[in-house]
């Protein structure tokens, strides 16, 4: 055992010893995260060794160091994640250093504020609808009033008067403009509410009429002037997203009648100053025109074939000419110019030895045929928006010199023209160019212009003396309109161009001949030819989101006073909401009253009498044909509650399924849908509408991945509005995403009920 344990000892000793070397190697070079790495494993075979713990410490603070650096250098290029992940690294080799400690934490903040950043700006649409819902017309309305119907009567009686007995109905104070002119006039309008009755009799006598505040309005006659002075003007920037901002600042003063508009191209705002009508119609006209550009994917794929022919047969002479040639001395430096010098005395000595007789040495027999096909394919894909051109260039650039001459001086008088020759570079090959248009039918239009060229033979355009050699070009275009499917293929083809050559060379006459000509002479026969075949396939990625609120048609009254439906609240502003009825409660039927009629004779009015509502005291209007028709007769309206959940990984939170203005509710059966990577549903349980006041409720439960559905019943009804669902959530992955009601159904005394499904909630669940 003892030689045992001092083996062991031994080998221990040895890879700690080891370890530490090819520590100190490391750390030598710098690379002080091995450095700590080996050490580390050295401490751990031999722990007693205070040499390896220092060298430890000392390369810990080192690395810590260097990833120090290192995270400055990612802050420095606003790189927030690798800073972080090296100020980690760093806090971790020296959780003693409290500044790279600080750093984390800052830097982490900053990386959270980013991701919210990003959030607000990915659901811009979202936080746009919910301003707009949340958002209140700021403009002085009357204290909430009852809208009850009235009837009024009166016949050729003074206006003011009847302005003021309409007002002591409602409660209201009626000022008038000192530019008011009383008048003798006859009304009678029957079932009208107060707002009613007052915009018809302002519009019947060419009047206005403005609140100045809850108890208090005035009575204007109408006039561009009045209306400067007393409409109430609002200035609001809208934040466009895709339309061009001066082109939308032009719509907006042209068709709103907005004289004070300006736009801000750089941030993308556009500011509006006008009434409240104005306002409205440019928002509508900002958002009919606000749509993203449509962009489309085009397939194109060009295929250019070349065929090349040529053929060569028949006799081939080494040469086709023959001659006689007399030297009777034998120096061919005796013929000049064609003329022999000889002497006297050796012409009468000339014979037949002294004439050279030249014909051809050879005859080839030549029967060569050569076939070339070329093909060049390209398949490229271009993404382009709509109205932006995308080109596609394939080939090669080719100089061509441009030659400009000037005046040269010399000694103070012209010296001639001086040439100056610079060169422009001109694609030669494939030049595609498309211009996409996506209508919302999904059509897409194409503008497109192709160019094929070649290279041809070099011209000489100087003279024989000063030849200058250019280039020249085969070229052929095609433009035109293409309007396709999305996914529909067009095919172009048919550009082709040819080009044949034939040739002849042989004993003058033998061609002519009919089977010695085919023989005895050489012919050569060239074909060339050339095919562009083009296929484009367009697929949008991106198409034009036109709504039908888009267009339907909207109302903005007459040309000479603008007034949008919606644009301005009530007269007595926004309606009240119920209040909750106490659970259990059974609302009793209101008492029906009648409503005196107004009429003439300088008597006023008698207002019509209201009945509370079981609900909570709110007036319920009756006139002239009896009670009207309750407020808790309106629909059941579901809402999630809060519309938003945030989380963090591993933590719960609580969503709530609301009703609002329920009635007499004994069942509900719910199904919800979510993102189960996100989120992870561990309870749906009743909520505060069904248990508020004690009675048992049954629940019946099946919770799966992504999905959850549940059966509640309760022996008695339950009315009023609350939370009748509540979900428990808790986060498993960051991210975000929707959380849905798939199905709904309230079950009631008298039958079921399937409210409208509520907008989806948010679930943001971050690190």
């Amino acid at each position: 055992m003892a030689a045992v344990a001092l083996v062991a000892l031994a080998t221990g000793g040895c890879a700690a010893h080891w370890a530490y070397r090819q520590g100190n190697d490391a750390a030598d070079k710098g690379d002080w995260d091995l450095a700590v790495a080996r050490y580390t494993r050295a401490l751990e075979k031999d722990p007693r060794n205070i040499r390896y713990k220092i060298n430890l410490e000392n390369a810990r603070v080192r690395a810590s160091r260097v990833h120090y650096d290192e995270a400055k250098k990612h802050l420095a290029a606003n790189d927030l994640q690798k800073a972080a992940e090296e100020l980690q690294i760093a806090t971790n080799y020296d959780p003693a250093n409290r500044s790279i400690a600080d750093d984390l934490v800052l830097v982490r903040q900053r990386i959270r504020k980013q991701e919210e950043e990003q959030r607000e700006r990915a659901d811009f649409e979202q936080t746009k609808a919910r301003a707009q819902a949340a958002a209140r017309t700021p403009v002085p309305v009357l204290s909430p009033r009852s809208p009850v119907p009235i009837t009024m009567r009166f016949e050729a009686d003074s206006l003011q008067k009847i302005y003021e007995s309409l007002g002591r109905i409602a409660g209201v104070n009626v000022l008038f403009d000192e530019g008011f002119r009383d008048k003798k006039t006859s009304v009678n309008l029957t079932g009208v509410t107060f707002q009613e009755a007052l915009d018809r009799l302002t519009f019947v006598n060419r009047q206005f009429y403005k609140v100045l505040d809850q108890n208090t309005l005035i009575v204007v006659p109408e006039s561009r002037q009045k209306r400067v002075a007393y409409d109430e003007l609002l200035l609001r920037t809208f934040y466009v997203q895709n339309a061009e901002v001066n082109d939308t600042v032009n719509l907006i003063k042209t068709l709103a009648k907005v004289t004070t508009a300006a736009g801000n191209p750089s941030l993308g705002a556009i500011t509006v100053l006008g009434t409240v009508d104005q306002v409205a119609m440019a928002e509508r006209i900002i958002d009919a025109n606000d749509k993203a550009r449509g962009e489309v994917l085009v397939e194109v794929q060009i295929l250019e074939v070349n065929r090349t022919s040529a053929k060569r047969w028949g006799l081939d002479l080494s040469n086709y000419t023959a001659g006689l040639t007399l030297s009777p001395t034998g120096n061919s430096s005796d013929i000049n110019a064609g003329l022999l010098s000889l002497r006297a005395p050796l012409l009468s000595s000339i014979n037949q030895a002294d004439w050279i007789v030249s014909i051809p040495s050879s005859i080839f027999m030549r029967f060569i045929q050569n076939d070339a096909n070329v093909r060049i394919l390209a398949a490229p894909r271009l993404r382009a928006a709509e109205g932006k051109p995308a080109e596609l260039k394939i080939g090669q650039e080719v100089p061509i010199p441009v030659t400009s001459y000037t005046v040269g001086l010399s000694g103070g008088t012209s010296g001639g023209y001086l040439p100056a020759t610079s060169f422009q570079y001109r694609n030669v090959g494939v030049n595609l160019k498309l211009t996409p248009r996506v209508a919302a039918s999904g059509d897409i239009t194409l503008e497109m212009a192709a160019e094929f060229s070649l290279l041809g033979e070099d011209r000489n355009v100087g003279s024989e003396d000063n030849p200058i050699n250019v280039p020249t070009f085969l070229t052929r275009n095609v433009t035109g309109v293409l309007r396709l499917r999305d996914g529909e293929t067009g095919l172009i083809g048919g550009l082709l161009q040819g080009r044949e050559a034939s040739n002849f060379s042989g004993i003058i006459g033998m061609n002519s001949l009919p089977i010695v000509g085919k023989l005895f002479g050489a012919r050569t026969k060239q074909q060339d030819e050339s095919e562009v075949l083009i296929s484009i396939t367009p697929r949008i990625v991106r198409a034009p989101k036109v709504t039908e609120e888009d267009m339907v048609a909207l109302r903005v009254g007459t040309q000479e006073v603008p007034k949008v439906d919606g644009a301005r609240p009530g007269l007595f502003g926004p309606e009240p909401e119920a209040p909750a009825a106490a659970p259990g409660a059974k609302a009793a039927p209101p008492p029906a009253r009648s409503a005196a009629p107004a009429t003439g004779g300088g008597t006023a009015p008698a207002a019509p009498a209201a009945g509370p509502d079981a609900a909570g005291g709110l007036p319920i209007p009756t006139g002239p044909g009896g009670p009207a028709v309750a407020a808790d007769a309106r629909p059941t309206t579901v809402v999630f509650s809060p519309p938003e959940v945030a989380l963090r990984v591993g933590e719960a939170g609580a969503l709530a399924l609301v009703l609002v203005g329920a009635k007499d509710v004994q069942s509900v059966e719910l199904t919800l849908t979510w993102d189960p990577a996100l989120v992870e549903v561990t309870d749906v349980a009743a909520g505060s509408l069904l248990t508020l006041d004690g009675s048992p409720v049954s629940a019946e439960r099946a919770l799966e991945s992504g999905r959850a559905r549940v059966r509640l019943s309760r022996a008695a009804g339950a009315s009023g509005s609350g939370a009748v669902v509540a979900v428990t959530l808790k986060g498993t992955k960051p991210g975000s995403g929707l959380v849905s009601v798939e199905a709904l159904a309230l079950g009631h005394g008298e039958g079921a009920e399937r409210p409208a499904p509520p907008a989806p909630g948010r679930l943001v669940v971050a690190p």
